[in-house]
């Protein structure tokens, strides 16, 4: 899989929606071939998901209670009661370098930027959100790591609650789980 791949679009999302019920890489390659769907695009996919979804399982692992609407548009589970959705991305490169995320100001800057550019289409909404920030592709499967981020994000919360913001004339709770290597690796 190329680590570059074009932006997330309503055509190629649904021509690759199969993604989402498919189990290994040979059946994405394979659907892929059929098809003459794009194969680094649907196997970004499917890694993304595949990601996202153990992230999901390691924030339920260490204390957050599921939704139980799987198919829920806005949550994927309850903190203390309060709803979140998930979503799992690279640092973009359009912030490279500019932000510092050990500071609370740089944090939220990146959270409204995450607002206005990711999700959008029928997947944009302004409800409560978490984002697990990887330093690149890759990091999103370093599962150790992650769970060491959500395990602190939990334990924090518990002791100061959520980060408030203000996005769309609209009081959120939303914060950043910042994943790299305790040397900046």
């Amino acid at each position: 899989m190329n680590t570059h791949w074009q932006r997330q679009n309503n055509e190629l999302d649904a021509s690759t929606n199969f993604v989402y019920d498919t189990d290994s890489v040979d059946a994405v390659l394979h659907v892929c071939t059929r098809k003459g769907i794009d194969k680094n695009y649907a196997l970004h996919r499917w890694y993304n998901f595949h990601c996202a979804k153990y992230h999901e399982y390691l924030f339920l692992k260490n204390g957050a209670v599921a939704e139980t609407d799987p198919r829920h548009k806005t949550v994927d589970f309850y903190i203390n009661k309060v709803p979140f959705d998930l979503k799992t991305s690279v640092f973009p490169k359009a912030l490279h370098e500019t932000l510092d995320l050990n500071k609370r100001e740089d944090k939220n800057r990146l959270i409204r930027w995450l607002y206005d550019h990711q999700s959008q289409f029928g997947r944009k909404h302004f409800a409560n959100r978490l984002f697990v920030i990887c330093k690149d592709l890759a990091g999103k499967s370093d599962f150790e790591l992650i769970e060491k981020r959500i395990r602190a994000f939990m334990r924090y919360s518990e002791q100061h609650g959520f980060n408030q913001i203000k996005i769309n004339h609209q009081a959120l709770c939303s914060d950043v789980i910042w994943v790299h290597s305790e040397d900046g690796q």
